[in-house]
């Protein structure tokens, strides 16, 4: 079965929300996003709080999905984390959360991040993807024994009732300037080809902060 493009909005916090407020309100007449909330609200004012809570349930209203997005998103220097997932803190400048935990330790960012979600007062979150993609079978299964109806992977999106679609992600965010220009060639091209061929996989289409001002196409 053929399945429109994702299209998801990373790393969104109490700090930058505000600044990506015009880029959904322009990019969302024809598209529904998946806004990835990075809970973690240590240190802001109640006011700003609140207001991030209110324009969270305002983009809920107008359709967009609110995912959970981590806990801090930045990884825990002092967890133990297996090899591969110290090298992947390398290669994502510590964004890597949960890469290489054990599972007692999964259990307790997650538990962490549901906490911090409540006190934005927006409802269950609608899903859960692990900062930069790095997950694992164990973080899965422990998002499905917390009730989490979606998870994103890299390359797999799950749902509760649809069960799992292989998806190209497309993002710039982290590679060399000089590369975002041939990422969103390819980008392009991928959608042509995908309204083609509806067997290929599921394209997602992946925006930052950093890029809040670019509309995708």
């Amino acid at each position: 079965m053929h399945c429109f493009p994702v299209y998801e909005f990373h790393d969104i916090n109490a700090e930058n929300f505000a600044n990506i407020a015009d880029f959904l309100k322009k990019s969302s007449i024809n598209k529904k996003w998946n806004l990835m909330i990075i809970p973690f609200n240590e240190g802001v004012q109640p006011s700003v709080l609140k207001a991030f809570g209110e324009r969270l349930l305002e983009w809920k209203r107008e359709g967009h999905n609110l995912y959970l997005h981590g806990y801090r998103h930045k990884a825990e220097p002092i967890l133990k984390r297996s090899l591969l997932g110290r090298l992947a803190l390398r290669l994502t400048n510590c964004e890597s959360e949960f890469a290489g935990l054990s599972k007692e330790d999964s259990k307790m960012l997650l538990t962490n991040a549901l906490l911090e979600w409540q006190k934005l007062n927006v409802g269950e979150p609608q899903g859960f993807v692990p900062p930069a993609w790095y997950g694992s079978k164990m973080l899965f299964y422990l998002c499905k024994d917390l009730g989490f109806e979606n998870y994103n992977s890299r390359f797999i999106v799950w749902n509760k009732d649809k069960g799992s679609r292989i998806s190209v992600p497309f993002s710039t965010a982290g590679l060399p300037r000089f590369t975002i220009p041939i990422v969103n060639l390819c980008e392009k091209i991928y959608l042509k080809l995908y309204k083609i061929f509806n067997f290929l996989p599921m394209p997602r289409i992946v925006r930052h902060p950093m890029e809040g001002s670019k509309c995708p196409h």
